[in-house]
């Protein structure tokens, strides 16, 4: 069970064209990570939008993909900067949602190759081809100075993109949530325990607050940057509004299922922070030491102006709107 910023996406590219109504020439756009829980819903988004698609994807994964009509599909792999150099030319635009929330040294994931290693080798792809616009998915929280090796890498991503030269958006979401249609998504995660268990575990006091966001909105705000001046060179932080602290959300999550109110039992940081650095390099233990230090830190986003710039109405984190869990 992860609690981090979600995030989280795999290696993955699109080419979109867009034809303008008044005759000027067409912007075509590349974007890495759609495969995943957000990406697969800014894909739709954009879709929606009447965008042609490209998908650059790693050999086995289009079946990822929330649909294969009207999509080009390529191969490659953002980790190998050759892949992209002959993927992106010719695009106007890039769209970079490539992230990982926990790191598997072993089998090569890391923080430092996902986060920061690969958004500079989109950046400087992009910049190769003569792209003119970059917009760039990176995590409320992202700081130089961050308590986690996950905030530092999406800082440091987020220079490469503050200093590529070209117009450019960075998008820094709280905590998503929505349908997971199979994939990792937090609430869907939690309720695999809220329902199963008959106590829920907390971490802490469980009053530090998070701001969840619905997926959908985030990829509102993707969509509706592309051709959005009003958004270029700026950082937006992409919460719902409306922050919950963690014992909160346990009892939304176990409403949303049915249950009046779920029992829950307090373990101190102190006791399951030293057991998750021992074992949170392992697949089966649910959280990492980064992880629990990111929770106890909350996530709260400091401002929320995209909802001017992009006409966005957040969908509150209410239990009505987590039917997807009873799937």
């Amino acid at each position: 069970m992860a609690f981090s910023i979600i995030y989280i996406e795999y290696h993955i590219s699109f080419s979109i064209l867009l034809s303008s109504q008044d005759g000027e020439s067409a912007m075509r756009v590349f974007i890495t990570g759609g495969t995943g829980f957000a990406g697969r819903n800014i894909l739709r988004a954009i879709r929606g939008k009447g965008y042609k698609i490209t998908a650059f994807v790693r050999a086995g994964s289009e079946e990822k993909l929330p649909f294969l009509e009207d999509v080009d599909v390529v191969y490659g792999d953002v980790r190998e900067p050759d892949s992209l150099t002959g993927a992106i030319k010719g695009a106007d635009a890039v769209i970079h949602l490539v992230g990982i929330i926990r790191e598997y040294p072993s089998s090569n994931i890391t923080f430092e190759k996902l986060h920061f290693e690969a958004t500079r080798n989109v950046v400087r792809a992009a910049v190769d081809a003569g792209v003119t616009r970059f917009i760039f998915m990176s995590a409320n929280g992202a700081d130089k100075d961050g308590v986690s090796a996950y905030q530092t890498t999406k800082w440091r991503a987020e220079e490469e993109v503050r200093n590529c030269g070209v117009d450019w958006t960075i998008f820094r979401p709280s905590i998503i949530f929505g349908d997971p249609e199979g994939l990792m998504e937090f609430t869907s995660e939690m309720a695999g325990v809220i329902g199963k268990a008959p106590v829920m575990p907390v971490f802490g006091d469980g009053l530090y607050k998070l701001d969840p966001v619905a997926v959908t909105d985030v990829a509102e705000c993707f969509a509706g940057s592309l051709n959005n001046r009003e958004s270029v060179g700026k950082v937006f932080h992409i919460g719902g509004g409306n922050p919950v602290t963690f014992h909160e959300i346990i009892q939304i999550i176990g409403k949303a299922l049915g249950i009046r109110k779920k029992k829950t039992v307090n373990v101190p940081f102190g006791i399951v922070s030293p057991v998750a650095g021992l074992l949170g390099r392992f697949r089966f233990f649910p959280v990492t030491s980064d992880q629990l230090a990111m929770l106890k830190q909350g996530n709260v986003c400091p401002e929320l102006g995209y909802r001017e710039v992009f006409n966005i109405a957040p969908k509150p984190f209410i239990y009505q709107n987590l039917g997807y869990l009873k799937k």
